[in-house]
C-alpha cells in the first residue's frame, strides 16, 4: 500500500511560480557573453531567454544584463547590467535563469518596474 505524500501536494508548474511572468512588448533583451538573446517572459525572480544558444549549463552561475523595453511605453527602459544569476534549465523554452545578490538599486528597480507593468497588464 503506498501513502501519498502529504505535504507537497500535485500541482501544476504554473501554480509553483512565486510570480506571474511578463512578456515584454518590444525589444528587449539579454545579454550573455557578448552576444544579445532575445528575453521570453521576466519576472521579479529571474527570465526566461527563448531561443538561446550558448556555452551556459544548468547549475552554472553566469553575469548578464538586462534591457527591458516596450514600444510605446511611457515607462521608459530598464537596463540592468551585471546581475549574477544562476542558471536553472536549458530546454525546447529556453534558458531560465533566477536573480542572485541583487544589490539594492537594482532590486529596487526591477521591483518598481515590475510593479508599473503587473499594473498595466491587470
Amino acid at each position: 500500500m503506498r501513502i501519498p505524500f502529504l505535504s507537497r501536494p500535485q500541482t501544476s508548474p504554473t501554480d509553483r511560480r512565486r510570480q506571474r511572468r511578463l512578456a515584454p512588448h518590444g525589444d528587449s533583451y539579454v545579454r550573455i557573453d557578448g552576444r544579445d538573446h532575445p528575453l521570453k517572459n521576466w519576472s521579479e525572480d529571474g527570465v526566461l531567454v527563448a531561443p538561446y544558444v550558448g556555452g551556459l549549463v544548468p547549475g552554472q552561475r553566469a553575469v548578464l544584463s538586462v534591457v527591458i523595453r516596450d514600444w510605446h511605453d511611457r515607462d521608459g527602459v530598464l537596463r540592468l547590467d551585471k546581475l549574477m544569476v544562476t542558471v536553472l534549465r536549458i530546454d525546447r523554452f529556453g534558458l531560465a535563469a533566477r536573480f542572485r545578490q541583487v544589490e539594492r538599486y537594482k532590486a529596487a528597480a526591477l521591483k518598481e518596474h515590475y510593479a508599473r507593468k503587473c499594473r498595466k497588464a491587470s
